[in-house]
């Protein structure tokens, strides 16, 4: 696409792949599934607002958009932690959504994603994620099993979890061509992707 390609860019935006991949971004970046249309739809909404502040020369489209998704998703989970939920009656009858044959082929991928990215670190930090994160062992029964004091175990996950993030944003980077160090997908505040492992069971 020629630098100066507004309107190419705006059509490479805004069509109905783009928010398939706007949702998987969403997710690698932890929002839960019950909310990531709702957010994508706010990605969106937001890129078309300022899309008159995109500058094709300073990269391609798919990469802004990345950033504005990265924000929202930031935002997202800043105001989740704030959020009380209210409880909801007894007699409420939720409807289940079925994932459509494309979610689903999208999260077995995310979850094979995922794995590949545990194997790679080091067995000490991904004992500690395989066993709180996705097996659901308690902290201080980790600790226990371990031999080592709770507030170790903690530190140790800390460490276990910036590691699966970094490594995930290098493989995800190295996936859509973007360089790392200008995206600001490594900026400290940005949410880790270590949500999605909670249904990476081996």
């Amino acid at each position: 696409m020629p630098p100066n390609d507004r309107e190419g860019a705006y059509w490479r935006l805004f069509n109905k792949k783009t928010i398939v991949l706007v949702r998987r971004w969403l997710r690698l970046l932890g929002v839960p599934r019950r909310d990531r249309r709702d957010v994508a739809q706010n990605v969106m909404l937001a890129a078309h607002e300022s899309f008159s502040n995109y500058d094709p020369a300073r990269g391609p489209p798919d990469r802004w958009l990345n950033r504005i998704a990265v924000h929202t998703a930031s935002h997202y989970a800043e105001r989740a932690r704030r959020r009380v939920e209210e409880p909801l009656p007894d007699d409420f009858d939720a409807e289940l959504e079925e994932p459509s044959a494309e979610e689903q082929i999208i999260s077995e991928c995310d979850r094979l994603f995922a794995l590949s990215i545990l194997r790679e670190l080091d067995a000490e930090l991904g004992a500690v994620l395989v066993a709180h994160d996705i097996e659901g062992v308690p902290m201080a029964d980790f600790a226990s099993q371990s031999g080592i004091p709770l507030s170790t175990a903690y530190k140790r996950r800390t460490r276990a979890l910036a590691a699966f993030q970094l490594l995930a944003a290098q493989r995800l980077a190295a996936m859509e061509g973007i360089d790392l160090q200008s995206s600001g997908l490594l900026a400290p505040r940005s949410p880790p992707v270590l949500v999605l492992i909670s249904s990476a069971r081996p």
